[in-house]
């Protein structure tokens, strides 16, 4: 249960009841489906004006308390809400989730608005009806494998802290963004968490946690938007890791991204997932994400890495300045290629 401050609760609805994607029954009920609370809509009331289905919404959650040890139900959707809104706003509920202990607020990104390409709905559809989407059920037995890889990351500094996605490119070395970890002074309060999932029963599953070796290798480039960082205890031996190779990904091909969106146990996007843009140092596609989910490896069909997840949002392509409501990926082989030699050496 949350004890508010009167000020801070009035501030918080007054923010969230001119946010469109609560501005509707639907919508409200689709938000709150995408933060993860599907369970908890059937007991809110959802109808009415804004002002009161918010003051609805935020009271409910306060007095539900914790989904699990770490998420206030109402944590999950300020950490969700986060994905749309300015950074000033974004920076009001980080202090709000740290102040509150609701959760680990996520790394601030870009806003990332829902998708509106250039295509047609109809045109998407015709499309997914029109190629084949048969896998072999290996597929999915792969894609189990590849994402023990991944790790949930929690940063703190002296005065904040978020958390972001990361995966293992070694038995010892994760990659992540610049922008979820930008400075080595970060790394002594850093944690990375492997196995933070649920079963299918929604039971959380044991985690495993490591931290930064130290004096260990650190490199970060903010212009690509990575970090790689060596962690103590070898992660890989037990979780295995990712091969770091230039892959060719062309526009119309399908991208899956295993990610820990808005702070979340680890989740999937292999539906509507289509490349829309290769160019530059950067891959554009219409695969899902929410913020939290900055870090997260861009598979390939194969389940191999062709990028890293880093934005999202109204951004340009590169070669031709046009924008489009896209999320983005920093290619594979341009990471490889601007590594220092005495790194990339020690890559597998």
């Amino acid at each position: 249960m949350i004890y508010w401050d009167l000020e801070d609760r009035k501030k918080l609805i007054t923010l969230l009841k001119d946010l469109p994607e609560l501005g509707t029954e639907r919508s409200r009920l689709q938000t709150l489906e995408l933060a993860g609370l599907k369970q908890l809509t059937p007991m809110i009331d959802l109808s009415g004006t804004s002002f009161v289905s918010v003051s609805e919404i935020i009271s409910y959650l306060s007095q539900y308390g914790r989904l699990t040890h770490e998420h206030e139900a109402l944590g999950l959707l300020l950490n969700t809400l986060k994905g749309f809104m300015g950074v000033q706003q974004q920076e009001f509920l980080n202090k709000l989730l740290t102040k509150y202990d609701m959760m680990t607020p996520i790394a601030a990104t870009p806003n990332i608005g829902q998708w509106q390409g250039r295509e047609t709905t109809v045109e998407v559809l015709e499309k997914i009806i029109g190629e084949n989407t048969l896998r072999p059920i290996a597929f999915l037995q792969q894609g189990l494998e590849v994402s023990r890889s991944v790790a949930y990351i929690a940063v703190q500094s002296s005065y904040d802290r978020w958390s972001g996605t990361g995966f293992l490119v070694a038995e010892d070395l994760l990659l992540t963004n610049n922008h979820v970890l930008p400075s080595s002074n970060l790394l002594q309060s850093s944690i990375f968490r492997f196995n933070y999932e649920d079963d299918f029963g929604g039971r959380a599953k044991p985690t495993d946690e490591y931290y930064a070796k130290s004096n260990g290798v650190f490199y970060t480039n903010p212009e690509l938007d990575y970090t790689l960082v060596q962690l103590d205890g070898n992660p890989g031996q037990r979780w295995g890791y990712l091969s770091l190779l230039p892959r060719n990904i062309k526009c119309g091909e399908r991208v899956n991204i295993i990610q820990h969106p808005a702070g979340r146990p680890k989740e999937i996007s292999f539906q509507n997932n289509f490349v829309e843009y290769v160019g530059g140092d950067v891959v554009q596609y219409i695969t899902s994400t929410l913020n939290g989910s900055s870090g997260s490896p861009v598979f390939n069909d194969g389940w191999e890495v062709v990028g890293l997840h880093h934005a999202g949002g109204n951004i340009p392509e590169p070669t031709t300045q046009q924008r489009y409501f896209r999320n983005e990926g920093i290619l594979t082989e341009k990471i490889l290629l601007d590594l220092p030699p005495k790194i990339g050496k020690i890559l597998p």
